[in-house]
């Protein structure tokens, strides 16, 4: 039988806060979270991309429950042009579903402008005030386009979002401004990458109480498996650099960032609520 001392001291494993496992990239998909949690790894949320993925990260958070998988609901920023810079209604019925824990992944990606730009700003701004409406956090994406990025969010939200940048690539300036609006700003394989000396210096600085850590499955491999497909397992790798990075035990950042997700995420706070 469980005991309060038992809930105190038992620690709650290791949150991958951002990943895409989803069947056309994970045939051996069981293994792949039985070996997540092997590594650790109690928490995982599945990111959708479109209308299709978000389904089918329902499905996979449905399925492995037990694992402690959620999902997210969204458009990716590449895929906006194929929703006509639009928010499907589709993903507006799916965000409501209880194992969806956020609405995303969403956001401006203008290094790659796979959507026109003007697609991309309309479709973020209707996920930003949707998540506003149902209460639930955003899923960010970025890349050379963070001025936009943070302009929509500080227009849209009056300065208090709620959500996360996933692995951030901005600058110093960024991160203060995104933090300043409430929003945590998450981590992956890149800060193991050896010529990412000015994102580590940057991690380093960032409160600890608005970190979190991911890996982006099934890209950003950390080092040094890249050119191997990523898996949530693998997350073990970024945090113990991570951990190394800001001069921490693991057990300490693991702990911080489990907490950021549960309030972030509205997930439980300890390992004896995995299903939840």
């Amino acid at each position: 039988m469980r005991t309060k001392a038992d809930e105190e001291t038992e620690t709650p494993g290791l949150a991958d806060t951002h990943c895409h496992v989803l069947a056309a990239d994970y045939p051996d998909m069981s293994e792949t979270f039985e070996r997540a949690a092997a590594a650790g790894v109690t928490r995982m949320l599945v990111a959708g991309s479109d209308l299709r993925t978000s389904r089918e990260a329902i499905d996979v958070a449905d399925r492995y429950s037990s694992f402690g998988v959620h999902a997210a609901a969204g458009v990716h920023p590449h895929e906006a042009v194929h929703a006509s810079g639009r928010l499907p209604d589709g993903i507006r019925e799916l965000a409501l579903h209880p194992r969806v824990a956020a609405v995303g992944e969403t956001g401006l990606d203008y290094y790659y402008d796979h959507s026109p730009r003007d697609m991309q700003r309309s479709c973020f701004l209707e996920h930003v005030r949707f998540a506003g409406e149902i209460g639930k956090p955003l899923i960010i994406h970025g890349r050379d386009s963070y001025d936009d990025l943070r302009a929509i969010l500080r227009k849209e939200t009056g300065g208090a979002a709620r959500g996360v940048v996933h692995c951030f690539s901005g600058t110093e300036e960024d991160a203060a401004d995104l933090l300043d609006m409430g929003l945590y700003l998450s981590f992956g394989g890149p800060l193991t990458f050896r010529r990412s000396d000015a994102l580590r210096d940057l991690f380093r600085t960032l409160p600890e109480e608005r970190i979190l850590l991911e890996t982006d499955s099934p890209w950003l491999t950390p080092h040094p498996l890249r050119g191997k497909r990523n898996e949530p397992s693998y997350v073990r790798m970024v945090y113990e650099r991570a951990a190394e990075i800001r001069g921490v035990p693991l057990e300490r950042l693991a702990a911080a960032v489990f907490k950021n997700a549960a309030l972030l995420f509205g997930w439980g706070d300890s390992a004896a609520e995995v299903g939840a």
